[in-house]
């Protein structure tokens, strides 16, 4: 009997441990855990953490600013230590700017950009730090452009592609991300015979839309022949872009040495 009494009491007493409210510096906390520190000011601090080394890796002094991995922060949330991992890391959301509230910051992966709201709508303060470049000319003139038939430019010599985006032997871009392209090609024939009422025309072509440049020539001759053509593309990641040549001249044509540039800029 004694002994059931005795764990009861026991059992009693862990139970109103379990509910009770925890205080440091004060005998009345008004929350689970309640922590009065010892001053108001920048000179104390109401909470500290040290690491096995001594290294004091956060600090909450008493007018109420925190310092991760930073002594004496001088500002709300300060992180800067001059350590490499002196950074912030910002996540995703889902939430509608007002939701978020006004001065909330988001990343987002799909358009990589950082937004901060305004209490209205998630506004866009940054995006991805390289965009895509890219610059080739032709130095090889071995593919040859029938009479009568399309043919997509290909052999082109890179000069720049921030991103590795463009096929320089196959004459395809890639989009690396959803967004807007504009692409620019001047393409020129070599000297040679050009009939009379013909044409030199270039396609940009991608998977949703095609612009279309073309040069005509009324009288026979033999000289050369070169088409300019660029248009802007709103292209999904992934999707393509190429430029392709066709003509009716009446001979097999090839493009001139140093007379032919590509560029293509992510807007």
């Amino acid at each position: 009997m004694r002994k059931i009494t005795f764990l009861l009491l026991i059992g009693i007493l862990f139970f109103s441990l379990l509910q009770a409210q925890v205080g440091i510096n004060t005998q009345n906390p008004k929350a689970a855990l309640e922590i009065i520190s010892e001053g108001s000011t920048s000179a104390t601090q109401a909470l500290s953490v040290r690491n096995t080394s001594n290294t004091e890796i956060l600090s909450l002094r008493d007018h109420g600013y925190l310092g991760l991995g930073v002594t004496n922060p001088d500002i709300r949330l300060d992180l800067r230590n001059g350590a490499n991992n002196a950074i912030i890391g910002i996540g995703n959301s889902n939430q509608t700017a007002a939701a978020a509230g006004a001065g909330s910051l988001k990343y987002d992966t799909g358009s990589q950009a950082l937004y901060l709201s305004d209490g209205t709508v998630w506004n866009k303060l940054s995006a991805y730090l390289i965009r895509t470049y890219v610059v080739a000319d032709i130095i090889n003139t071995s593919q040859s452009f029938p009479d009568n038939a399309s043919t997509t430019v290909m052999n082109w010599r890179k000069k720049e592609d921030l991103l590795g985006t463009f096929n320089a032997a196959t004459g395809i871009f890639t989009a690396p991300r959803t967004g807007t392209y504009t692409i620019s090609v001047i393409a020129t024939f070599d000297n040679g015979a050009v009939g009379t009422n013909s044409y030199m025309q270039m396609e940009l072509v991608s998977p949703v839309a095609t612009v279309k440049c073309q040069s005509t020539y009324y009288d026979a001759a033999t000289f050369q022949t070169s088409v300019l053509c660029s248009g802007s593309f709103q292209l999904l990641a992934g999707q393509t872009l190429r430029s392709v040549i066709s003509h009716n001249m009446g001979s097999l044509k090839y493009l001139k040495a140093g007379y032919c540039n590509l560029s293509i800029l992510e807007n």
